[in-house]
């Protein structure tokens, strides 16, 4: 593995171009530039006409907008891999999120959704705590925007959150803990 570079799982599906935008500016601008970014789209389904199995899947125009994006983002910066899933596997994620996490060896993985941007220094902050504290797990908390962009609530994790109260773009563990306990589902 490796403790200098910490791995970001990206999925995505059918996302706005404002939010993939927002979210790949928010990792760019990151002040810990030590990451690659798996960004892994789910096969499209919207598309899918099988007539007398002449074609399979088509891509739409959003995945091809996607994929253009992202291709244009990794031509410029090597920290960046896009990929697409052959097949929809639908399930918020956890399909690009654990092919992401099984196509590399990076000891540290963290998360951001399509529809999430971190703050600048969001990546350093986790990665400062989970070496520091020699932790598997850590995690910060979510400001929520309504769409004139006011913040309309915080989650800040003061005591142990509930079951369900921490969203995934929130944190950063250790590979161990996939070894432990398996990926995604």
């Amino acid at each position: 593995g490796c403790l200098d570079k910490v791995l970001i799982c990206l999925p995505t599906y059918h996302s706005s171009p404002e939010w993939l935008e927002r979210c790949t500016e928010s990792l760019l601008k990151q002040t810990f530039k030590s990451f690659d970014c798996y960004v892994v789209k789910d096969g499209c389904s919207e598309a899918c006409t099988f007539s007398n199995f002449e074609r399979t899947c088509l891509e739409c125009d959003n995945c091809k907008y996607t994929q253009k994006y992202f291709e244009d983002i990794c031509s410029k910066d090597e920290r960046f891999k896009f990929f697409t899933l052959p097949v929809n596997h639908s399930g918020a994620g956890w399909a690009p999120r654990n092919f992401a996490i099984m196509n590399t060896k990076h000891d540290l993985i963290a998360y951001l959704d399509d529809d999430n941007w971190y703050e600048p220094d969001h990546i350093e902050s986790l990665y400062r705590t989970i070496t520091e504290t020699k932790s598997d797990m850590c995690y910060t908390g979510t400001r929520l925007y309504d769409s004139n962009k006011k913040v309309v609530g915080e989650r800040i994790h003061n005591d142990i959150p509930k079951a369900g109260y921490i969203d995934t773009s929130e944190i950063m563990h250790t590979r161990y803990l996939i070894e432990k306990h398996g990926g995604w589902r």
